[in-house]
């Protein structure tokens, strides 16, 4: 009777680790902000259309060469434009799911397996635009056309290897301020150079 206690004992207790371990897997970041699960989905590609088919800005997690990426614009850009606004954002293709959300002019749209939760991608494609919004205020397409390496940067900040890694907006925006922070000091710093140069060669 003592051994069964002893091991029912180890059982439970096992057990209660294993729960432990993946409620730290499971974390959720809150920082006075609206809480977001850390995404396990995986995103293939990133794109942002236009309503006129322009493509303002493309990042790709999975191996594709020119042509096909070309091809995948193309297809893309076809199937979505042409889909009437009460229809689903989530579009069956060649085996994946590409999920969108069209914001003013812009469809910005990212593909994912097909066992992957839509749900989760379009909250990280909100996620996304809240953080442009909130850098560029009221962010428009003329942002992104001007300030296109300010978009991909906030994008890199947000997604690694096609993973979510930054839920937090207030920290993507402080690293961002220290980013420009650094290229006005180097924008500083040439200009001095520049001057100094100047002067010698007179």
């Amino acid at each position: 009777m003592t051994a069964y206690i002893q091991t029912r004992f180890l059982l439970v207790r096992r057990s209660k680790q294993i729960e432990f371990a993946l409620l730290q897997e499971i974390s959720i970041r809150s920082e006075g902000e609206r809480e977001v699960f850390v995404s396990e989905a995986m995103i293939h590609f990133v794109l942002l259309i236009s309503r006129q088919g322009k493509v303002r800005l493309t990042k790709w997690y999975s191996p594709y060469s020119q042509k096909e990426r070309s091809k995948v614009i193309r297809e893309l850009s076809g199937m979505i434009l042409t889909r009437g606004p009460k229809l689903c954002n989530f579009v069956e293709w060649r085996g994946f799911k590409v999920v969108y959300k069209r914001y003013a002019s812009l469809y910005f749209c990212m593909c994912i397996n097909q066992d992957d939760n839509e749900l989760e991608v379009l909250e990280i494609i909100h996620h996304y635009v809240e953080i442009l919004d909130r850098y560029f205020g009221s962010v428009c397409e003329l942002d992104l056309i001007f300030n296109f390496h300010k978009a991909y940067y906030i994008l890199d900040e947000v997604l690694i290897a096609g993973e979510l890694q930054e839920s937090s907006k207030k920290t993507v925006a402080r690293l961002v301020a220290a980013q420009d922070s650094l290229v006005e000091a180097a924008k500083e710093e040439a200009a001095s150079i520049s001057n100094i140069i100047a002067q010698a060669t007179k």
